[in-house]
C-alpha cells in the first residue's frame, strides 16, 4: 500500500521530532533536520512526492531526494564525489542527491522515510566521512544500471534538482 504524505509526515514527526516539515500540497513535503554520524553535524533536506500513479514509474523516479545543505559536501582532489546523482548528470547544474540504496531491492513507496531514508542518510554520511580520510568508498556502491560497481550511470542524468 502506498503511504500517503500524511502518514509519512506523522511517522517522521514521531521518530524524528526535531525535524521541520514543509508541506507543499497533498502529495509533497520537504523535511529539514540534522544528522551527526560522527563528529560533524550535517543539515539534511529530504524532498518527497507521493506518486499519483504507479503506471510507468520506477523507484528511481519516485524515490525521496536527499540533499546535504551544510556543510557542503567536498569532492576529492580529482573533483569527484562518490555515490551521488547530479542534476541532469552535470556537476555544475546543482546540488548532488545522495544515492542511498539499490533501487532494485531496498526501498519502495510502501516504506516510511523515517525508518529508511533518514537512517540510510546517516549511514551514507558515515561512509562519506571515511572516504574523506581514506579516498576509498567503503559503503555499498551500486547505482542503477551498474553491475555492482560504484560510479555514475545513466540514472544520474534523470535526477532533477528539486
Amino acid at each position: 500500500m502506498i503511504l500517503s504524505i500524511d502518514r509519512q509526515i506523522e511517522r517522521m514527526s514521531a521518530v524524528w521530532p526535531d525535524w521541520k516539515v514543509s508541506r507543499k500540497d497533498d502529495r509533497t513535503a520537504t523535511w529539514i533536520g540534522n544528522l551527526r554520524p560522527n563528529k560533524t553535524s550535517y543539515r539534511v533536506r529530504i524532498f518527497y512526492r507521493v506518486p499519483k500513479l504507479l503506471d510507468n514509474t520506477t523507484v528511481k523516479q519516485v524515490q525521496p531526494r536527499v540533499f546535504i545543505d551544510s556543510p557542503q559536501l567536498m569532492p576529492n582532489t580529482d573533483g569527484e564525489l562518490p555515490h551521488v546523482y547530479w542534476p541532469r548528470g552535470n556537476q555544475r547544474a546543482g546540488d548532488p542527491c545522495l544515492c542511498l540504496f539499490d533501487p532494485d531491492q531496498e526501498w519502495s513507496i510502501c516504506d516510511y522515510l523515517a525508518e529508511t531514508t533518514v537512517p540510510w542518510s546517516s549511514t551514507w554520511l558515515y561512509w562519506y566521512e571515511a572516504w574523506r580520510v581514506s579516498t576509498i568508498w567503503f559503503g555499498p556502491a551500486r547505482h542503477e544500471g551498474d553491475e555492482g560497481n560504484a560510479g555514475e550511470s545513466s540514472a544520474s542524468a534523470e535526477i532533477a534538482k528539486v
